[in-house]
């Protein structure tokens, strides 16, 4: 392998290393700093923002079928005031 080829390929694993190294250090930092009270808490809050996520969907799901059963009603409704004016002729 030619000397030259041989720096960049040692250079470019000495880069690989240091950012894996960076980022297991920061992944240990971040797990050493939550105890597991802490940690706990970040559960809790993680469940409740997807609480409210699943809330807000079902209630506009709620919403949409409320408003179409009451269109589906007043339709009816007009269609049998319809029927009761054209049997009174």
């Amino acid at each position: 392998m030619n000397t030259h080829y041989q720096h960049e390929y040692n250079q470019e694993m000495a880069d690989k290393s240091s950012i894996t190294t960076y980022i297991g250090g920061g992944i240990s930092a971040f797990w050493g700093i939550l105890t597991s009270q802490e940690f706990g808490i970040l559960i809790g809050m993680l469940v409740g923002v997807a609480g409210l996520c699943l809330n807000y969907y079902y209630k506009k799901r709620d919403d949409r079928y409320k408003l179409a059963d009451e269109r589906r009603k007043q339709e009816l409704h007009d269609a049998t005031l319809r029927a009761m004016a054209n049997s009174d002729e």
